[in-house]
């Protein structure tokens, strides 16, 4: 794609009289046909001696096919000037990543080429050479009757073949026979595997490339917003919630993936695999389907349509799968209530007639149970230390330590360090909900405080989506967190939302930390969010001898997350018996 803007770049710049390109001659009515119908993809067909098919795409973001369509759009003349052979062999250049040319300048860019590989010479088979000698003849051909002419070539021939146009005589050069050269297009599921350039940069190509304050469009830019549009349909088609910290791991991911392999910005492989490892399978299927579609494909003069497939046209390759997760079928027969939604009501419940739904409640005490834990595991980590053996082997030996000091004959051993005690709140922030300008309503504006209702469980207050938004059964609500506190022990907690203490808070995230701390009968709050807390809280929990342990949301599983995040409201006890059946 960046090599095909520069060639439109250079079109509109230079003005040539007419354009030349690298492609076979013995096939240029064809060519130029496939590139009259750009921006719909085509493929010229032709077969070798041995009969073997050979395959010319002509899609909008290869530089050549740019070139001739460009030519053709302002009705100059454009030619197709390279040898036709046969058996050219498959030939595999170090280039730098061609997003480099787009930041540092296309000059630049073939400087670094010259010096990395031309200067080190280029090891050139008699092939090229016959290539380059008929290229520099056609292009002095061409100058006795044009007076600019723009020449796309590739980058390990373009100074050999503008050093043999002085040359006063020219060898004779056959080309290779072609019997057939047949003009098709592709049908839209090899679209989507066998284009060079996948649908969605080619898409963003085709629409930018009119607009000169735009264009080119940037790789990294379009990666991102390829990522925000499949995160759209994943929330429609899984409903789970697709938080920050995906897209934060997603690019950080695909930076350092595509770093290791050498490149600066990443091939779609790398940009799927990164979706399912960051995400899910279901989230990679909606980043490869957004990826892979091209709607330019149009077709409307009928050429026919090949299907072929990855390794018909670029040989073996590397292969993606995706599970994707669906409901089983057979749970079809499991008796969940789904009646006609007009006919149930959601009375608003008496001040001690609201109740949550008791397995539900397992999971929540059993997850503060875990981040209690986390929380003390991790002060003990940051405390841990190494000290030489003296009467007892602490936690074990520090093989480490003890190799870098093995010049003194000591051994080296682990030991933790103490917490200062144990966690008593838990909070977990899923969205901070901050306040926005362009927002006219709140997402989570319901904001509750709850008692246990026995020891085993915690007092709990959280802000969430309103009770009535999703009733799913007869005083049966179905709301989502927006974030939560757990409070231990319980039968202690005061309404946190209504409390004056709390009125200088600049969200809801901040009032529930807060009074985690205020609330807290241990010296530790587990705080699990997005982002740490400002110093200001910090410093509130120090005044009260207390320490805040933050733990970044993303190291937590998005799936156990996902399941937490969903709560039922009944708006009486006796609806337990019957919640079974609707929530599911």
């Amino acid at each position: 794609m960046e090599m095909a803007a520069h060639v439109r770049q250079g079109f509109l710049a230079i003005n040539p009289d007419c354009v030349a390109v690298e492609l076979a001659e013995t096939m240029q009515l064809q060519l130029l046909h496939a590139a009259s119908r750009l921006p719909d993809i085509s493929v010229v067909i032709s077969y070798d001696k041995t009969e073997h098919p050979l395959y010319y795409m002509c899609e909008p973001c290869d530089p050549a096919f740019e070139g001739l369509r460009s030519a053709l759009e302002a009705n100059l003349p454009a030619y197709c000037i390279d040898l036709d052979v046969d058996y050219y062999p498959n030939v595999h250049e170090m280039f730098p990543d061609p997003y480099a040319s787009q930041r540092i300048g296309l000059k630049n860019y073939y400087e670094a080429y010259k010096k990395l590989v031309l200067d080190k010479g280029l090891i050139k088979n008699s092939v090229d050479h016959n290539r380059e000698m008929y290229m520099a003849q056609r292009l002095k051909e061409l100058s006795l009757s044009y007076d600019k002419i723009l020449f796309v070539g590739g980058m390990s021939h373009i100074e050999s073949v503008l050093a043999l146009i002085d040359k006063s005589s020219f060898p004779p050069l056959q080309h290779a026979t072609r019997e057939v050269a047949q003009l098709c297009t592709l049908t839209e599921l090899s679209a989507r595997d066998v284009m060079v350039e996948c649908g969605w940069f080619t898409t963003q190509y085709e629409n930018t490339r009119h607009q000169y304050d735009s264009f080119p469009p940037d790789r990294q830019k379009l990666i991102y917003q390829l990522y925000r549009d499949a995160s759209k349909k994943y929330r429609e088609s899984t409903g789970n919630d697709f938080p920050g910290y995906h897209m934060r791991n997603l690019m950080k991911f695909l930076r350092n993936y595509s770093l290791i392999h050498a490149r600066l910005m990443p091939t779609l492989f790398q940009i799927l695999i990164t979706a399912k490892g960051c995400v899910d399978h279901n989230f990679a299927y909606e980043v490869w389907t957004l990826a892979t579609e091209y709607l330019h494909r149009k077709n409307i003069d009928n050429l026919p349509e090949l299907d072929l497939s990855i390794e018909d046209v670029w040989g073996h390759s590397k292969s993606i799968s995706f599970h994707m997760k669906a409901i089983n079928e057979k749970s079809a027969f499991a008796p969940r209530l789904r009646k006609d939604r007009a006919k149930i009501r959601f009375s608003p419940p008496g001040l001690f007639g609201m109740c949550s739904y008791p397995p539900e409640d397992i999971v929540i005490e059993k997850f503060g149970e875990f981040l209690k834990k986390k929380g003390t595991q991790i002060l003990q980590e940051e405390s841990a230390r190494t000290i030489p053996f003296s009467s007892s082997i602490e936690d074990g030996v520090d093989t480490r330590e003890t190799i870098r000091h093995w010049h003194e004959k000591k051994l080296y051993v682990k030991t933790k360090g103490k917490p200062p005690g144990g966690v008593g709140s838990v909070v977990i922030i899923f969205d901070e909900d901050l306040p926005d300008e362009t927002k006219k309503t709140e997402r989570y504006p319901w904001a509750m405080t709850w008692l246990g209702e026995n020891s085993q469980e915690s007092d709990m207050s959280f802000y969430g989506t309103h009770i009535s938004q999703n009733v799913v059964g007869p005083g049966i609500s179905r709301c989502e967190y927006g974030g939560f506190f757990l409070s231990y022990p319980p039968r202690r907690l005061m309404d946190v939302w209504s409390d004056p203490d709390y009125s200088t808070c600049r969200n809801k995230a901040e009032v529930l930390l807060m009074a985690a701390i205020d609330y807290s009968v241990q010296p530790l709050i587990t705080y699990v969010a997005a982002k740490p807390p400002r110093s200001a809280i910090k410093s509130y929990a120090r005044r009260f001898g207390k320490k805040v342990v933050f733990i970044p949301i993303g190291q937590l599983s998005p799936v156990t997350l996902s399941k937490l995040r969903v709560f039922h409201v009944l708006d009486g006890h006796d609806k337990r018996n019957i919640a079974g059946e609707y929530i599911y």
